[in-house]
């Protein structure tokens, strides 16, 4: 599995503040009484509440109590690439399969990769019980790029763990069960977790099925040489089961190129190189995989090859993302270098809806 980028910026919208307020980590200036129990560490701070949490390679698996409330919230915190919050989380607990349906039996709130377990009562109570007896919990989703992830987290300690909580919150002998935030049930998860998801694609870079492909069947140079370095890939997700890369792939005095491939996140999944028409006078029309000048903005998508650095020749053209590739809605194109800019060169090719 491909490693995962640490989280650069997150949405935050909706549920970021009020849930934030369920975790110590999230209360600073208060003084935490904690201790750890093998592979997890409990912490307690004052007028807050508690929490037993544990890590895997880029994600923590906590359980939370807030003051006052009448079970543990069973919380993840991910890093970038997120989940696909529109897809199942799977957990196996020794072997024990829980499948948590996207919406309603995990929420990802948007703030900063946070998610809770929302299931129903009878699901949580299972997972709670499962977890723990269990020694191990297997995590395994599909990120917001497509790419299928698996991460393992010890259960050992964490019911010691629990009993350090409830002997410092004086609730011993109370039936251990996971509930859900309140603040779940009253606000609409899914616009929250959308505008997360677009925000995670964007900060989690170029996904390894894409990048492989780029450097298997591409003469680009390579991305970290002296004048490509600096050079930012354009991501755009142009539909719910597809985003689009612009690699910069050659640098000159006045035009980038760049090779654009095509990130399936749904079930086919995969990944392809666009190719794209380009016409000429000597030539007529033929097709390329690389643009010049690229400009990647939802479904639009723009490129401008200058003949010379006034931008006087060259070739514009405009496309849309349409279902699964792009319609060509657009072309000008002037050979001769005479002074004419861009907005008075022939039409060669324009779409009539």
């Amino acid at each position: 599995m491909p490693a995962l980028a640490p989280r650069e910026g997150a949405a935050r919208a909706g549920l970021a503040a009020a849930l934030a307020a369920l975790l110590l980590s999230t209360t600073p200036g208060l003084a935490a009484d904690g201790k750890a129990f093998r592979d997890w560490q409990a912490e307690c701070q004052p007028d807050a509440g508690c929490l037993a949490e544990t890590g895997g390679p880029s994600t923590r698996l906590g359980l939370d109590r807030a003051d006052g409330a009448d079970g543990f919230y069973i919380r993840l915190d991910f890093s970038d690439p997120l989940p696909d919050p529109d897809r199942p989380l799977t957990l196996l607990v020794d072997g024990e399969k829980t499948v948590l349906a996207a919406h309603t039996g995990w929420v990802l709130t948007g703030a900063e990769g946070r998610s809770f377990v929302s299931a129903d009562a009878p699901l949580r109570a299972r997972l709670t019980e499962a977890m723990l007896k269990g020694s191990q919990l297997v995590l395994e989703y599909i990120d917001v790029t497509g790419e299928p992830r698996r991460q393992l987290f010890s259960l050992s300690g964490l019911s010691a763990a629990l009993l350090w909580i409830e002997e410092r919150m004086g609730i011993v002998g109370a039936e251990r069960r996971a509930i859900v935030p309140d603040e779940l049930a009253q606000a609409r998860p899914e616009a929250t977790s959308k505008k997360a998801k677009e925000a995670s694609i964007e900060a989690s870079g170029v996904p390894e099925a894409v990048r492989g492909l780029h450097i298997a069947s591409s003469a680009c140079e390579a991305p970290d040489t002296e004048l490509m370095k600096d050079i930012p890939v354009q991501i755009a997700k142009v539909s719910e089961t597809a985003i689009v890369y612009a690699i910069p792939c050659t640098v000159g005095a006045y035009n980038i190129t760049y090779r654009l491939y095509l990130r399936e996140t749904g079930e086919i999944g995969g990944a392809r190189t666009l190719y794209f028409p380009e016409w000429s006078k000597a030539y007529g029309w033929s097709g390329t995989d690389l643009l010049f000048n690229v400009s990647l903005e939802g479904t639009h998508l723009s490129a401008f090859a200058k003949g010379r650095g006034l931008g006087d020749c060259g070739s514009s053209a405009e496309f849309t993302f349409l279902d699964y590739a792009y319609r060509l809605d657009r072309y000008i194109a002037e050979e001769d270098c005479n002074g004419r800019l861009p907005d008075a060169w022939p039409v060669i090719y324009e779409h009539k809806s």
